[in-house]
């Protein structure tokens, strides 16, 4: 009887162990999000409450109370993402994945992200970097939790997620503000003498390589804008950040003060780049300046690190960063004047105005060329960036919550709009684009923004509430719309010098017939939207530039081969029928997950691969979409929120992200029905996590 007792008693227990295992990989392991759990340094209580829909608010006594809070919040909810940043910004992923990554390291290391962060630390204020030091509180409790540790990236890695360090928040905020410069390119935005710079040409790529495995970038796509819709406003906030997977934004509720603001997070910072509150909003666009000179001395004595990976391999590096800036040592053949003219000529006035990012070409060439008969290859590149001082943003971030209309940045360019719940509107920095709307204002960082801005001038032009009374009431189909007046003004003048459909080859007059009945719209099912996008690429290949409005006879033949190229390409990616050339197959709109999309790492097939996602819109669009012409803009994740003057106290969000799954889950997928929701800054508390100070 005892020997049969011992026997049930361990199946019961096994029963029981399967039963938590079965459990855990079924239903996950979350974060402690009700309840009390005491934080050391803690002035006064804080309260953290998770709504059904996965809003969080956050309320403290204080302002450091209130980032400790939110450095919790982070830790519980986006502890994979924060500590990916944080060793990428510090140069450390070699030490997590071995040799693979010392390439990346080295750039970070360059450009001196963790290094300037502590600095950047010891410069601040104390009150500031109580803040910091809140925060890292805040987040270590959440990082020391069992459920954060056995997530599903640090066990399938072997991975344990270590302390957070208080400087490490600017650590991240300066990786992040150098992501919003634009990318130095070996390609037509160089001058000729800065194509043939082998130095220029290795950073330009290990920086690419960096951007490309971290997924964040394009911040200079974002918009903000405000207009009368009949008898109301609309505010409408977008800061887009690239084709990452891993959300960069989190919005959070806080309240300090009796002050409710719902602000957009950017995990592992303090950074706030939008927010509203009970009378005004506000965005900021996460650009920042870069600046590429030509020097006349040689760099400074460089800096040395130590480089060490997961494999105890070691390699010293030699650093030629100052506070002025990052220095490169030219290594070019030197060339021709000649070379360097044809250079600049080919750039252009339209295409200055069609792309910023031309500057730097310009700026290159005209340096050699004030005095033409002494041309001779500069000693070295000097790289301009303030993330290369000693400042952080937390004071302007600070400001922007606390009230203030303008705020002062470092890293950050700072442009962006404040608007009043009234609809008066306040321009934060310079802006590229800045455009009056009916009864309102639209700011951009990208040309191509003025068409978005021609299309909202068109519809708000025409709005009034007894013609079409539901625009007012729901206005998604206003800030969702894909219509592109730079497709509707260029196609019909494309298609007519094509010719008659007759005069056509057979292999093109498919495609004439879609174009012929386009509505212009880069909607998902859009077939002509496709064909028109790749022609676009096989001309612009072909000859150089894109056509202009007032083409002649003589480009007919290339008008004809170009999409001749394009069929043929479309066809060979995506089979011979047009019926599969629809916007979101030829345009996916792909997102991409840090280390996975290197390489599985023995997750579960397809748990983490490459989400696909069709969406809709165009850089011409106002909806933001992708497009593999403009400049090969990334699929765009971007954090989109509007609100109505009407109903200030609620904003409607559209953020497509992958939901949180259990280890048991194959595989990671947007989830349409949940792409758009209501937050209300004042839901209220029903059973909060209570965050107490140690008696």
């Amino acid at each position: 009887m005892s020997r049969l007792l011992s026997i049930v008693g361990l199946a019961l227990l096994g029963i029981t162990g399967m039963a938590g295992v079965l459990g855990y990989f079924a239903y996950g392991n979350e974060s402690k999000r009700s309840g009390r759990l005491t934080l050391e340094g803690l002035g006064q209580p804080a309260a953290i409450q998770w709504s059904d829909d996965g809003t969080v608010t956050v309320e403290a006594a204080g302002e450091a109370d209130l980032f400790a809070a939110l450095g919790y919040v982070h830790g519980a909810d986006h502890a994979w993402a924060m500590t990916l940043w944080r060793q990428a910004a510090l140069g450390h992923l070699s030490q997590w994945f071995g040799s693979d990554y010392v390439t990346y390291d080295r750039h970070a290391r360059m450009l001196g992200f963790g290094e300037l962060a502590r600095e950047a630390y010891d410069a601040l204020p104390q009150e500031e970097k109580a803040l910091l030091d809140a925060y890292a509180a805040g987040a270590n409790l959440a990082l020391a939790s069992e459920p954060v540790s056995q997530q599903d990236e640090f066990v399938l890695l072997d991975l344990e997620p270590e302390a957070w360090v208080p400087w490490h928040a600017l650590a991240i905020e300066r990786m992040i503000a150098w992501m919003g410069t634009a990318p130095l390119s070996a390609d037509s935005s160089f001058a000729a003498v800065a194509r043939a710079d082998s130095a220029l040409v290795r950073f330009t790529s290990d920086d690419a390589r960096f951007r490309d495995f971290l997924h964040i970038g394009g911040a200079d796509q974002s918009r903000a804008w405000t207009s009368r819709i009949g008898a109301t406003t609309i505010a409408v906030q977008q800061l887009s950040y690239g084709n990452s997977a891993l959300p960069l934004f989190r919005e959070v509720t806080v309240r300090v003060g009796g002050k409710s603001t719902l602000v957009a997070t950017v995990p592992g910072t303090l950074m706030l780049p939008a927010g509203q509150s009970d009378d005004r909003m506000w965005t900021v666009f996460l650009t920042s300046s870069r600046l590429l000179v030509a020097a006349d001395s040689l760099p400074p004595p460089p800096l040395f690190d130590r480089l060490v990976d997961r494999d105890g391999n070691e390699a010293l590096l030699t650093i030629p960063r100052s506070h002025e800036g990052f220095h490169l040592k030219a290594e070019p053949p030197a060339p021709s004047p000649t070379d360097v003219l044809a250079s600049v000529d080919s750039i252009g006035e339209a295409a200055i105005a069609h792309d910023a990012r031309v500057a730097d070409s310009l700026r290159l060439a005209l340096y050699n060329r004030g005095d033409f008969p002494s041309l001779k290859t500069p000693p070295a590149w000097l790289i301009r960036w303030p993330g290369f001082g000693r400042g952080s943003d937390l004071s302007a971030w600070r400001a922007l919550l606390g009230g203030s209309q303008s705020a002062s940045f470092a890293l950050f360019r700072g442009d962006g709009l404040v608007i009043s719940s009234l609809g008066e509107s306040t321009v934060l920095g310079s802006p590229l684009v800045r455009r009056d709307l009916p009864g309102g204002l639209f700011v951009a960082s990208d040309q191509r923004a003025n068409f978005a801005a021609d299309r909202l001038e068109a519809l708000l032009g025409a709005v009034d509430d007894s013609v079409n009374p539901t625009l007012a009431l729901d206005p998604r189909a206003l800030v969702m719309d894909v219509y592109s007046p730079w497709a509707s003004a260029l196609t019909p003048r494309l298609i007519a010098q094509l010719g008659d459909r007759d005069s056509l080859d057979h292999s093109i007059k498919d495609a004439y017939a879609f174009l012929h009945g386009w509505d212009y719209r880069y909607d998902r099912g859009s077939i002509a939207a496709s064909i028109f996008e790749e022609w676009m690429v096989a001309y612009q290949s072909k000859v150089g530039r894109l056509p202009m409005m007032g083409l002649d006879s003589s480009q007919t033949g290339a008008l004809r081969e170009s999409l001749r190229d394009a069929v043929g390409q479309i066809g060979q990616m995506h089979g011979g029928k047009a019926s599969r050339w629809r916007w979101e197959l030829v345009q996916p709109g792909r997102r991409f997950f840090p280390v996975w999309s290197d390489t599985m790492r023995g997750a579960p097939p397809g748990r983490f691969a490459t989400i696909t996602h069709g969406v809709d819109g165009h850089p011409t669009t106002v909806h933001l979409g992708p497009s593999s012409l403009f400049g090969g803009y990334p699929t765009p994740s971007a954090w989109t929120a509007w609100t109505l003057a009407s109903g200030w106290d609620r904003t409607s969000i559209y953020h497509p992200v992958a939901p949180a799954a259990g280890f048991a889950s194959s595989r990671l997928t947007v989830e349409e029905n949940a792409l758009v929701y209501p937050v209300r800054r004042d839901a209220e508390f029903s059973n909060p996590l209570q965050l107490r100070p140690r008696e």
